[in-house]
Formats: C-alpha cells, sequence, structure tokens
C-alpha cells in the first residue's frame, strides 16, 4: 500500500520545505512567477496549480522553468505527475496527495470566483477540489494563505466581504490587498499584495505555531528605523537600528487584516509598498508624526529607536575641527506625550534593558500596556529574545526566534490588549 508522506507541521530537517501555489484567472498572475523564483532560491519545493483562467493570461511553461516540476492543472490527468519524496520514492500525484504534500498553502491571485468556491465549498477543477483536501490542521495552523486580487468594486462587494469573513473565521490567513492603480484604471483597494508580503506571510506562516488574530477593522501604527539627528549638513548622530523588526511588524499585522500605518526613521531594509509610510527621519518629526497618526488609532507600536540626545546646536558649515566638543539635549519623550494626552486604547513599548524591573517602572511612567524588554544586542541581529512585561497578567520570557515569528507572538498580544480594553 503507498503510503503518502505526513506533512501538516513542521518539516523534517532531512528536507526542504513545500510550498504549492495556486494561481487563479487574475492579471496580476505573472507577480507570484517572482515568488517562485524567490523561493527556490531558498531551497524550497514549488508546486504551482493553475486554473484554466489563469493559463489563458500566462503560460504555464514560465512557472515550471521557475519550479523545476511540470505545472498541475487537470483534475483527470491523462499522465499523472510523479515526483521523488523522502517518504514515499514514487509519489503518484493526485489532489490529495497535492494537499497533504504541501508545508504552506498559498493562493495567489485569489479572484472572487476562487474566494466564492472555497467558502461555498464548491470542488470544480483541481485547484478548487485540492484546497478543500489540504489538512484541516494546515489551516487551523494558519499555512494556509490567500491573497486576493480583483477590482475595488468586486473586493468591496457585500459578499465577497462576507466570503473572505468566513474563510478568515475557519483559519485561512487572508493576505489583504493594497491600494494603487489597478489594471482597470481605477484607483483603490484590490491589487495583489506586493511580494515582499507574500514572500513575508509565507515565511511567517511556515515558523508559525499559532494563528493569526482577527484584526479586521482595527487602525494600527507601528514606528520603525532610527531616528538622526544632525550635527551639520553632512554628520549625523544614531544608532544601530535596522528597522527590520517594526517592517515585520507592520506587515504581520496588515496579514492580521488591520489597517496599518508606518512612521519611519532611517531604515535599512526595503520598506512594503503596501502599507502607507510616514518618513520621520528626527526626534520632533517623529513625535508630530506619532501625535497626528496615533489620533484615532486602536493600537500603537513604539518600536522605533529613537535618539535619546541630540547636538543642542547645529553647524551651518561641515565641521573641519580637529577637536570636537559636542553639548546634548534630550530629545523628547514621543511615548509619554502621547499617553498623555488622547491615547490609543493599547500603546506597546520597547525597552533596550533586559531587566523586568525596569520594564515595569516604564510601565508605570510613560502608562502604557505593555513593553518589550529587548537587549540592545538584538538590534542588528536576525533574531530576538525578549521579553514582554504587560501592565496587568504574566510577565513571558519568549526564546529566540526570528523577527518574523516574534512579529505574530506580539501581534496576538496586542490583539487580547485590545479584546480587554474594549471589554
Amino acid at each position: 500500500m503507498r503510503r503518502s508522506p505526513k506533512t501538516g507541521g513542521t518539516p523534517p530537517a532531512t528536507r526542504p520545505r513545500r510550498l504549492l501555489l495556486g494561481v487563479t484567472g487574475g492579471i496580476a498572475a505573472y507577480k507570484t512567477l517572482e515568488v517562485v523564483r524567490r523561493f527556490r532560491r531558498l531551497n524550497w519545493e514549488v508546486q504551482v496549480v493553475m486554473t484554466a483562467s489563469a493559463r489563458r493570461l500566462l503560460g504555464p511553461e514560465s512557472f515550471t522553468a521557475l519550479a523545476g516540476r511540470p505545472v498541475a492543472h487537470e483534475l483527470f490527468p491523462k499522465k499523472r505527475l510523479v515526483t521523488k519524496d523522502s517518504a514515499s520514492p514514487h509519489t503518484a500525484f493526485s489532489h490529495i496527495d497535492l494537499a497533504r504534500w504541501a508545508d504552506v498553502v498559498l493562493v495567489a491571485p485569489a479572484t472572487a470566483n476562487c474566494l466564492g468556491k472555497l467558502a461555498a465549498g464548491i470542488a470544480d477543477d483541481l485547484l478548487s477540489t485540492l484546497l478543500l483536501a489540504v489538512p484541516i490542521e494546515t489551516v487551523r495552523n494558519g499555512r494556509a494563505l490567500i491573497a486576493p486580487a480583483m477590482n475595488s468594486r468586486m473586493w468591496e462587494h457585500p459578499s465577497v466581504r462576507r466570503n473572505t469573513a468566513l474563510l478568515r473565521e475557519q483559519g485561512y490567513v487572508i493576505v489583504t490587498p493594497a491600494r494603487g492603480e489597478l489594471a482597470c484604471g481605477d484607483t483603490g483597494p484590490g491589487r495583489l499584495a506586493d511580494v515582499e508580503d507574500l514572500a513575508g506571510a509565507v515565511t511567517a506562516a511556515a515558523e508559525a505555531s499559532a494563528r493569526l488574530p482577527d484584526l479586521a477593522g482595527t487602525r494600527v501604527v507601528v514606528t520603525a528605523g532610527r531616528t538622526e539627528e544632525p550635527l551639520d549638513p553632512v554628520r549625523v548622530l544614531t544608532n544601530r537600528s535596522s528597522g527590520r523588526l517594526g517592517v515585520a511588524l507592520a506587515r504581520v499585522f496588515r496579514l492580521a487584516g488591520a489597517d496599518v500605518r508606518l512612521v519611519c526613521g532611517a531604515v535599512s531594509v526595503p520598506l512594503p509598498a503596501s502599507i502607507p509610510a510616514t518618513p520621520a527621519p528626527t526626534a520632533d518629526a517623529m513625535l508630530v508624526a506619532v501625535t497626528d497618526a496615533a489620533a484615532d488609532c486602536d493600537i500603537l507600536v513604539m518600536c522605533a529607536a529613537v535618539g535619546d540626545y541630540r547636538p543642542a546646536s547645529v553647524s551651518r558649515n561641515k565641521t573641519h575641527a580637529t577637536r570636537l566638543t559636542l553639548v546634548l539635549e534630550k530629545t523628547p519623550d514621543i511615548l509619554k506625550a502621547v499617553t498623555a494626552s488622547k491615547r490609543p486604547p493599547v500603546v506597546i513599548g520597547f525597552s533596550h534593558d533586559p531587566s523586568v524591573a525596569a520594564a515595569r517602572e516604564k510601565l508605570r511612567r510613560k502608562r502604557l500596556d505593555l513593553v518589550v524588554a529587548n537587549p540592545f544586542e538584538t538590534a542588528g541581529a536576525d533574531t530576538i529574545g525578549a521579553t514582554l512585561v504587560p501592565a496587568r497578567g504574566r510577565t513571558t520570557r519568549l526564546s529566540a526566534r526570528s523577527k518574523e515569528s516574534f512579529a505574530r507572538r506580539l501581534a496576538a498580544e496586542a490583539a487580547r490588549l485590545l479584546a480587554a480594553a474594549r471589554d
């Protein structure tokens, strides 16, 4: 008896991760070629499944060349796909085999027709059939992702919104469409999320140990990066923050369905094209931007590394002195200023002092709901091992993990705090 490989959890260390990519008939289908390329470079196995409409827009040969395996598109093929697998050396792929094979499932772009069929349980082609065969554990663990793309009026139609809400409730991760110019010439929500968002969602799903919260309709402001205080027209005082964690947080909140706005100092990573970003290069600029953005948000996450000091005076010309003495002054306390007035329901701050006592003092002094005690050594690292210190409840020390995985954990905590604040 042929045995199908066990999947749906963390893949064995002896084989690469596996991505099943469903491509439907949206004009944005061409963008998913880059998704295939990116994950093949990361040594993932990628199997592409295309609908008939998708094949009319984009030839399957391009996906075959990039993925290194034939595109699947027939429910009853004359010749079944055969691949070598560590668990079953000669597995012939049916729709059941495909569904079990994948560690992560991504449908991008997902048309209104695809959303409707999945929500209604309709299986009339290979992709819709195998989506219903995906193990329920894969869905519940947040490893089945749907990236809608369509005209704004279609995306905002009550039927599409209802289907999307139902799928989210079942456990599917909805990669929210971006705003911008659409293929038809209209401008609004409905563009397929950019490749960075899609790749980040897949990577986070593979690493995730818990589902993303449902934050649809929630307004979130995230600050990221580092401030740069000018010394003269050329030089600045700054720090080593890359902005990677703040950007990861913004992406994860958006994947959870929130309306996200970034307030950014200088960053060393690409900003997501699908998330509005307000530049705030100095502490004064960030104070203005955060005060404005926080006025009507639900969750404020102050992840940016704001410099504590700045030069008391700025030279108009480049300084050439052999020896230079700097007089520094304190920068404004942005968190304290925000919470002293009309504060958002949930405010999260960061502390580069790993001490829980220091975090609790910051909680009290700045009227915060949660402090992330994050050692400064992680500023340029790929991982973070922080402690979550809430104003009420138990302190949680987290083991080292990727910043994307940590962002998912913090988003879940923020959602819990918001629910408690609204009760």
